[in-house]
């Protein structure tokens, strides 16, 4: 007998639901790759099928830790731990639900 998945969710700034807890680990989708560059000169992308990202230092930093090994709630306190107060936790899920929204990351069971 199959059972279904009931999730909560939360109502984030941009007035969208969002999960409140996720089991799940978080990975990059198959059809994007993180490229990081090295310096100034030569910006960090997220490379897909929809073109090239341009990424910040956060970003590159949350969307490593998105390996397969951790879900969302791991990623978020990893880097709360790592970046102290600079980055807030609302900040990392909102960018956690837009890489989920445009497909650069994926949530596995």
């Amino acid at each position: 007998m199959a059972t279904d998945r009931i999730r909560r969710t939360t109502r984030s700034k941009n007035g969208t639901d969002t999960p409140a807890s996720s089991q799940g680990r978080l990975r990059l989708a198959s059809a994007v790759q993180l490229r990081v560059g090295r310096g100034k000169h030569e910006p960090s992308l997220l490379v897909g099928p929809d073109g090239d990202v341009p990424l910040n230092g956060s970003a590159v930093a949350i969307l490593r830790l998105c390996d397969g090994s951790r879900s969302r709630a791991e990623v978020i306190a990893e880097m709360v731990r790592g970046a102290g107060k600079n980055l807030h936790v609302s900040d990392i899920a909102e960018f956690l639900d837009a890489a989920l929204a445009r497909h650069w990351i994926v949530e596995e069971w």
